[in-house]
C-alpha cells in the first residue's frame, strides 16, 4: 500500500494511502497500468477519511494539484 503526505492551501496536512492491492508487482505502486485508484486521505480537523478516485499515476501527481483535489472533496474543517 502507498502512501503519501500532502497540505492544502488551508494549510491541512493529509495523509493519503492507496486501497488498491492489484497490481502490487507493477513497481509497488498498488494499481495496475491504466487503472484508477481509490485513496483514504485523512487530516486530524476532519472527521473521517475522504475517499478519492485519481489516476493510477497518483503518486508522481503534483503535490499541489493532488491537495486541490482533497479541498474540494473534503467537508470544512471542525471548529
Amino acid at each position: 500500500m502507498a502512501e503519501r503526505t500532502v497540505t492544502d492551501s488551508a494549510g491541512r496536512t493529509w495523509t493519503c494511502t492507496s486501497e488498491s492491492e492489484a497490481g502490487e508487482g507493477l513497481g509497488g505502486t498498488g494499481a495496475a497500468r491504466g487503472q484508477d485508484v481509490v485513496l483514504s486521505c485523512a487530516t486530524p480537523s476532519v472527521d473521517g477519511a475522504v475517499q478519492l478516485t485519481v489516476g493510477w499515476q497518483w503518486e508522481s501527481m503534483a503535490a499541489p494539484g493532488l491537495a486541490r483535489l482533497l479541498s474540494l472533496a473534503s467537508p470544512p474543517p471542525r471548529r
